[in-house]
Formats: C-alpha cells, sequence, structure tokens
C-alpha cells in the first residue's frame, strides 16, 4: 500500500510541474498579432540639367514611402545629398543616367537642402506633424 501511495505522490509532483510550466509558455492569439500596416507612397521626379534642379521646391507626405526618380541630363556626372536624410539619399549619377530608388519620409521639415558640391540646389519640405499619432 505505500509503494501506491509513493507512485501516487510521484504522479502528483510530475503533473504539478507539467501544469506549472503550461501556464508559464507564451500564448499566441490572432486578436493580438498585429497586422502590418502599409507605407502609403509618393512619386518624385527629380532632373538635373544646366547645374539645376527641377523642380526647385517639391513636398511629400510624412510617414510616406518616397520613390524617387532623378534624371541627369548634364554632361557632367552630378552626386546629389538630401540633408537630414543623408544616410538614405546620396546619388552619384553619369551624364545621361537615371537613378531610382525610395526612402521613407520620416522628418517633418520644411528645409531639407538637396546639396551639390557643397551648395544647396533644391529643397525638399516633409509636409505633416512633429508628433506621434495619439500624442500631445
Amino acid at each position: 500500500m505505500n509503494r501506491r501511495y509513493g507512485l501516487l505522490a510521484v504522479l502528483l509532483v510530475i503533473a504539478a510541474l507539467l501544469l506549472a510550466l503550461a501556464t508559464r509558455l507564451p500564448r499566441s492569439t490572432t486578436a493580438e498579432r498585429a497586422t502590418p500596416t502599409e507605407v502609403p507612397e509618393s512619386a518624385l521626379m527629380l532632373t538635373w540639367q544646366d547645374g539645376r534642379l527641377d523642380p526647385e521646391r517639391a513636398s511629400v507626405p510624412k510617414g510616406h514611402r518616397v520613390n524617387l526618380t532623378l534624371v541627369n541630363h548634364d554632361r557632367d556626372s552630378l552626386s546629389l545629398m538630401l540633408g537630414g536624410y543623408q544616410d538614405r539619399v546620396h546619388v552619384d549619377l553619369a551624364p545621361a543616367g537615371t537613378w531610382r530608388g525610395s526612402f521613407v519620409a520620416d522628418l517633418p521639415g520644411d528645409d531639407f537642402a538637396w546639396m551639390h558640391e557643397g551648395r544647396p540646389v533644391g529643397v525638399l519640405r516633409v509636409t505633416g506633424s512633429h508628433l506621434e499619432e495619439g500624442h500631445r
């Protein structure tokens, strides 16, 4: 009879351990899973000709993925960088070349300068609030 109680005690301890482990496992429900939000897109086309950027001023909405196309109509190579976004937009383009790329315009402001050889040649305005939605 003692043997049965001993076996029962061991089984109860094992069951308690398994139950404790099961309650600590992470649970995943479909309600908790975040659905990925799509980033809206904006297209921006710039041309470089006769040492000038066209358009000289452009704007895009904050939070949009900017699909940028840059066309060099000059006879010289072009190196163009977007201040404030220089880690994302720095273009080296051969004469008569076209460059395509994209970046998320997540920094709002009126004065992001397109820089060529250390001088501003245009401005990109990123419209929208600097406040995160839901914050005041």
